[in-house]
């Protein structure tokens, strides 16, 4: 019988940006409703936000967009959907973050 095998998830915080088209930049991002991630975010920097566990929004560089140049959505770069934890407590939402890190 054939099986998908999942990946480990040691180190998972360490490799955003997140979801499978890599369209949120944190995983504090994540766990907020997708109307509230952000839009366009640079994906060529190093630089690692580790209080939001994700990439550094200053940076500077090569970014990621949802939206065309005329404001219309790309449907691959969509970052709706995946709206798991986003009801969450603020103080929750901390918790599970810290415990992401430690793995």
């Amino acid at each position: 019988m054939l099986r998908y095998k999942a990946r480990p998830l040691n180190g998972i915080w360490a490799t955003a940006p997140y979801l499978h088209n890599s369209s949120v930049p944190t995983l504090e991002h994540l766990l907020t409703p997708a109307a509230s991630r952000p839009a366009t975010f640079v994906v060529s920097s190093r630089l690692f936000d580790a209080d939001k566990v994700g990439l550094d929004l200053s940076a500077t560089g090569t970014t990621f967009t949802v939206n065309d140049a005329k404001g219309r959505p790309i449907a691959v770069n969509s970052n709706a959907g995946h709206e798991y934890g986003t009801s969450l407590t603020p103080p929750d939402k901390r918790a599970l973050l810290e415990y992401l890190k430690s793995l």
